[in-house]
Order: C-alpha cells, then sequence, then structure tokens
C-alpha cells in the first residue's frame, strides 16, 4: 500500500559549521518536512554531495520540544541492503518501540550505496552524503553534535556502514550497535555458506584495496564506545561477526556478542531492535549523567 504524506510548508534552515561534520559556511538548505505517522516525520532535500532529492526519517520522543538540547539523544540507525528508511517504521512492532524509546531515532535513506565513498563511482559518495544528512537533521531539530548524545546502529549492509562510519568518526559515537552486519567484508575466502558476493561495481575489483573498506581492519578506532554486536546461528555473516568479535577481544576492546536464533533476515532484526534500544538508552544514560 503506498503511503500517502501530509505536506506541511517547507522551512528554510540555515546550516552551520559542525565540529564533527563540516559544511560550506553560509550554505543554506531547503528542507520539506512531511507527517508520516504521528512523532515521525520524513525530511526532503536537495543533497550537495549526491545532487538528487534525498529523504531522512526522524522519530521523535514525546513532547520533544520540551526536552532541553543539551539532554537530547540521538540514535542513527542505517538500513539494510534493499530496503529504505522506511523499512523500520512501516512495520508496525518496531514503529512503537522507537515511539517508546525516548530517544531522536534519524533513519536516512541510503540507496544501495554501503555508506562509502566509492572508488569505483566517483559520483557515489555516500559516506560523505551520511555526513551531509546528520548535519542537517542536527541542525533542523536542535540536535547536540557530541559523541556522549549519539549512537548509531545499522542491519546487514547498514551494520557494515555503522560500523565503518563510526571507525572513520572516531568518538562520534558512544555507542555502535550491528545487527546481522557484514563486518568482515569485503573479502574472498571465507567458507561455504558464510560469505557474501562483492558488489564490484561499488568496492571495485582490487581486493588489495578491499582491506581498506573493510571494518575488521579499523576496529581499533572504536576504542572508547560502547559495543554491540549481533548475529544469528544460521545467518552467512555469522563467520564475519565471530572475526570481528575476536579482532576486538584480541584488541582488549569491551564489547557485548550475542548470537540469535535464525538467518540473515528481518525477522531476525526484528528480534535484535529491543536489544539496541536498551544498550543505547544504557549507554546514552549514562554518559550524559556522567
Amino acid at each position: 500500500m503506498e503511503t500517502r504524506y501530509l505536506m506541511r510548508m517547507p522551512v528554510v534552515w540555515m546550516l552551520v559549521i559542525s565540529g564533527s561534520f563540516p559544511v560550506a559556511a553560509g550554505s543554506a538548505a531547503e528542507l520539506e518536512t512531511a507527517e508520516l505517522f504521528p512523532r515521525i516525520e520524513v525530511v526532503s532535500f536537495e543533497s550537495a554531495s549526491l545532487k538528487q532529492r534525498k529523504r531522512a526519517v526522524i522519530v521523535l520522543p514525546e513532547n520533544w520540544r520540551s526536552i532541553k538540547p543539551a539532554e537530547r539523544r540521538t540514535l542513527v540507525i542505517l538500513h539494510g541492503r534493499g530496503r529504505h528508511e522506511r523499512s523500520l517504521v512501516d512495520d508496525k512492532v518496531i514503529r512503537q518501540q522507537l515511539l517508546e524509546s525516548g530517544l531522536f531515532v534519524i533513519l536516512p535513506d541510503g540507496d544501495d550505496g554501503w555508506y562509502l565513498n566509492s572508488p569505483v563511482r566517483q559520483q557515489d559518495v555516500y559516506e560523505t552524503y551520511l555526513e551531509e544528512v546528520l548535519t542537517k537533521m542536527a541542525n533542523a531539530y536542535d540536535l547536540p553534535e557530541q559523541g556522549p548524545q549519539w549512537a548509531i546502529a545499522g542491519w546487514s549492509m547498514g551494520g557494515y556502514g555503522c560500523v565503518r562510519f563510526a571507525e572513520r568518526h572516531p568518538g562520534r559515537f558512544a555507542a555502535v550497535s550491528s545487527m546481522i552486519g557484514l563486518l568482515d567484508f569485503p573479502r574472498n575466502g571465507l567458507p561455504a555458506g558464510q560469505s557474501y558476493k562483492v558488489p564490484v561495481e561499488r568496492f571495485g575489483d582490487d581486493e588489495v584495496e578491499w582491506n581498506k573498506f573493510n571494518p575488521l581492519n579499523q576496529a581499533e578506532k572504536l576504542r572508547g564506545a560502547s559495543l554491540l554486536i549481533i548475529t544469528a546461528d544460521q545467518a552467512f555473516d555469522r563467520t564475519m561477526n565471530e572475526h570481528f568479535r575476536d579482532r576486538l577481544t584480541a584488541l582488549e576492546l569491551p564489547h557485548q556478542y550475542v548470537e540469535l536464533k535464525g538467518g540473515h533476515t528481518f525477522p531476525v532484526v526484528r528480534a535484535a531492535i529491543p536489544l539496541v534500544l536498551a544498550h543505547t538508552q544504557h549507554v546514552l544514560l549514562r554518559k550524559t549523567r556522567n
């Protein structure tokens, strides 16, 4: 069924230079906001990095306008391949969980971009685009861009993306949660049934170059963040997650590792979301109290 949006008047927001995600001084962007569900809004804008119209969804806490900006806590969740920014809020159970979390939950539209700047498709700068999205949403909803008040999560491609993005922005997120993420990827040589075909149109075909895109090789950059890694016993990503867990252990980085029942499927994501929310709430509440 097609979702109909109730359009509001466009709002013009001035973007400022952010210590975490810089944008051009004095630039302006028009954001169009629509109500998708009560306390859930979809924001559309012209992306300067991708040069196309893009969207993001935000879930707002109850009475969010009365929450002081310094006390606003934000969770970014990156979707998987073949999914989109509405995938979680279109699920009635997950939608209610997000609404009850007390968090500002940002759900960007990442297309099939793997949340990275492609070495092959020079126009596909999805890491830069994600920086742009977070800057726009932080400005629009007065969200302080400080590590203690931000967390990032994702599933499948988004699990890969959230871990790598956190590595690329050390200290930016207090909590990082991956659900059935591809955390030892791109690569060849995994056991049968425990691998995934590398999209060479996105990553290129140079296996040596792949190393710099593999989150396993930059895990040290996650030091200081609270880490939650979730996989499933029948998921093709399980071995990748075991490798990543072992790497965290070798680096003496504290982490939680959870193996659910199931495969690389959306029902596993549904089962993982409450764990991610509980982890995020615990970490952000503790960090902001200290």
